[in-house]
């Protein structure tokens, strides 16, 4: 009895070699195991391994153990365990599992982030916006320009239009007038050669001619430089072309009338001796009455 508890005794070497930098992983580690006391099993059960990856390792068979990250965190563990020193553990591993290997897949990763960084950095983004608000007011200004310079060519039309009116419709002014005014001098030159009867027939034709000329007179005051045409019922240009600032312009003639005064702002009307206020009917400066009654 005493001869086999001596014999279980022996199982055990009397000494363990000191560790030397020259030995493999699976030397190194089995050292340090044997030092602790501890076995193969109990390893395995500390480190939730097979009992067979434990002996694989310590025989250094390891592609029964599991090769790049798997291996070096299984020793890891391993030395963890034990109480040895993780790093030390590594360096006693061939060199080639003592660093991971570059693979395709790093390769591209590394690669890519270089190529794709233009097109996501933020900065692209803000710059797309930068030049489309650019472009936007650009299109906004040029179309504001192109407006104001047809408008101010429409005034300038509008303007220029009444000026070659007047050039052929001012002589009908004096016409107006001549044929007005011999009624009027009529009855003050010739009142002896004229009989009762002949008066009593005349007096009614003039009477109401000369009361529609005075109800319905259309007068102007420009205090500004303007200019205006205006037409009587049957079309007849009563008075056009452009008026000088101060000056005051009396037309009367068949009703409706139509009426077109620019720079409108700037003139006060009187219709039939009462104010006629143009305030609502300006438009762009511009006045256009199609019938005044």
């Amino acid at each position: 009895m005493r001869q086999d508890t001596q014999s279980d005794l022996n199982l055990e070497p009397p000494s363990i070699e000191p560790l030397s930098d020259n030995m493999t992983a699976g030397q190194w580690l089995v050292h340090i195991r044997q030092s602790k006391g501890l076995t193969a099993q109990d390893i395995a059960s500390r480190t939730n391994r097979a009992l067979a990856q434990i002996i694989a390792l310590e025989a250094e068979d390891y592609s029964r153990v599991g090769e790049g990250v798997l291996l070096r965190a299984i020793v890891r563990h391993y030395a963890k365990v034990v109480g040895a020193d993780q790093d030390e553990a590594i360096r006693h591993l061939p060199l080639k599992y003592q660093a991971a290997q570059p693979t395709l897949p790093d390769a591209i990763t590394t690669e890519h982030p270089t190529r794709g960084t233009p097109l996501k950095s933020p900065w692209i983004g803000r710059i797309w916006l930068i030049l489309l608000a650019l472009v936007v007011f650009g299109l906004l200004g040029y179309w504001m320009f192109v407006s104001r310079f047809l408008q101010t060519n429409e005034v300038a039309q509008k303007v220029t239009e009444p000026n070659q009116v007047q050039v052929v419709s001012q002589p009908a002014a004096p016409t107006t007038n001549t044929e007005t005014a011999p009624p009027a001098t009529a009855p003050a030159t010739e009142p002896p050669m004229v009989d009762s009867d002949t008066a009593a027939l005349n007096a009614p034709t003039v009477a109401p001619n000369a009361a529609i000329n005075s109800g319905d007179t259309l007068t102007l005051k420009f205090k500004a430089d303007s200019w205006v045409e205006i037409k009587d019922a049957e079309g007849k240009v009563l008075l056009s072309g452009s008026q000088i600032a101060n000056t005051e312009q009396s037309v009367s003639g068949k009703t409706p009338l139509k009426v077109k005064i620019g720079g409108a702002s700037q003139v006060d009307v009187t219709w039939k001796g009462a104010p006629y206020d143009l305030t609502p009917l300006i438009k762009g400066d511009v006045v256009r009455i199609n019938e005044l009654n």
